[in-house]
């Protein structure tokens, strides 16, 4: 087994769900090893090279980069180092920057030009460590050492301005950006990366990262776009994932909107199809991927139909491999619904949603899977949601578990914060404020 480190999105519970689903997907065998709000360490049987890795995080939406491990402490070693308040403990603190895993980021440094960065992502609400003492002290270290090694010149970048989704809180990681701007990933250069969990601080060498700038071109440079009914990018990739989908599969998107998973499969190596019930929508979509053929210089196979979703399998004349989709969610609130104008939309959704499901099962191969999204919506008094089993009442689907408890290693904490719940039926996909919020499930024919 190898341990690897993947840095987690926003939403770090359905990131790892993801991977798993990903993983799986591949019959690869995967455990959670540890994990925090920011990072998740996975133990997989397979022994990745680089352009392994580089495909695994390019077909992710929900991971932002992936290490391979190195070496690992205890935590309490880093808190005694680099205390926050009270003593420095030097045996400690030499001991951590002794660094005796540089030789296995770097085994032949010499006489090489080397740029580098370390990256630390603390717990969401640890602060028992120094962390930009840490993060410089780390850099310094692993400079002199390079330089003993032999090393013809050696330089290291610091992290850049607030995090950028707190900015109140202390940012002591490299962006992605910064990364492939200074071609961190080329060899002799790198990044080290360094996450702390509840008990251990682990340190690996990235091998990938997400291109933000390439995906935020195709969502923005698109011919055609409507922010009432566009799905993002990233939450493409996961619907993907969770459906189960690989390159050369043939998925169905019977909500299809702008076209945003159809371009997201495409990139993947997948056929689509695409169903919306709007002549706008429709066109914009063959628009968009028109306009993808063009960006990648090459013919992708995709077909786009106006219609109903409830009458998929009269449209569709083709086996599919997966279905994936966000399907309409109701009204655009302004202000959170009263509780039965809230309710008798969750009504009226589930039962478009049920018959949707009834067509696609008629397209899908047997044993295939759905991923789709579910709103849920805050009312004036409390959070009405789809029930599940008035969902697939009459349908051929079964609901899939994510984070199945084989998935979880032994010695992941237990009885702590954070915690990672096994057996979900459904996962969140929410931001603080919405009315109508999103849950993702996973269905199997």
């Amino acid at each position: 087994m190898t341990d690897y480190v993947f840095i987690l999105g926003s939403n770090w519970l359905l990131s790892i769900a993801e991977l798993i689903v990903y993983f799986r997907n591949r019959d690869i065998h995967v455990g959670v090893k540890d994990f925090s709000k920011r990072a998740v360490v996975l133990s997989i049987a397979d022994d990745f090279n680089d352009e392994q890795l580089t495909n695994i995080q390019s077909a992710l939406g929900g991971c932002y980069k992936v290490a391979k491990v190195v070496a690992s402490y205890d935590c309490k070693t880093a808190k005694r180092a680099f205390p926050v308040t009270g003593r420095i403990n030097q045996r400690d603190r030499a001991a951590l920057l002794s660094c005796p895993w540089v030789k296995e980021v770097w085994a032949q440094p010499k006489d090489e030009r080397i740029k580098f960065g370390v990256s630390a992502y603390p717990m969401w609400n640890d602060q028992s460590v120094d962390l930009k003492r840490y993060t410089v002290a780390m850099d310094e270290a692993v400079k002199a050492i390079l330089v003993e090694m032999g090393a013809k010149n050696v330089a290291y970048y610091v992290y850049e301005g607030p995090d950028r989704r707190k900015s109140d809180r202390q940012n002591t990681a490299l962006w992605p950006q910064t990364l492939i701007r200074h071609g961190l990933l080329t060899s002799p250069n790198a990044e080290v990366l360094t996450v702390f969990t509840t008990k251990t601080l682990y340190i690996g060498k990235t091998v990938a990262v997400y291109d933000s700038i390439l995906q935020q071109h195709r969502d923005e440079a698109r011919p055609y776009t409507s922010p009432e009914i566009s799905t993002s990018p990233k939450l493409c990739r996961t619907l993907l994932n969770v459906a189960g989908a690989k390159p050369g599969d043939t998925v169905l998107d019977p909500f299809c909107g702008t076209g945003t998973l159809l371009m997201e499969a495409a990139v993947l190596g997948m056929s689509s199809i695409g169903i919306d019930i709007g002549d706008n929508a429709v066109k914009g979509t063959i628009a968009n991927l028109r306009w993808l053929e063009r960006e990648l210089d090459q013919k992708l196979k995709f077909t786009v139909v106006r219609g109903d979703a409830r009458e998929a399998d009269s449209i569709v004349k083709e086996e599919v491999d997966a279905v994936a989709f966000e399907p309409e969610l109701g009204p655009v609130y302004s202000t959170a619904p009263e509780d039965d104008e809230a309710e008798k939309t969750v009504r009226d959704l589930t039962s478009l949603y049920r018959d949707s499901l009834m067509a696609a099962s008629r397209c899908l191969k047997q044993g295939g899977r759905v991923a789709m999204t579910l709103p849920a919506i805050n009312s004036e008094q409390g959070l009405f949601r789809v029930d599940l089993a008035e969902l697939l009442r009459g349908t051929p689907f079964t609901l899939m578990p994510f984070l199945p408890k084989d998935c979880v290693i032994d010695t992941v904490t237990k009885g702590e914060e954070p915690r990672l719940k096994t057996e979900r039926t459904s996962l969140p996909e929410r931001k603080r404020g919405q009315i109508v919020q999103r849950e993702l499930v996973m269905l199997s024919r």
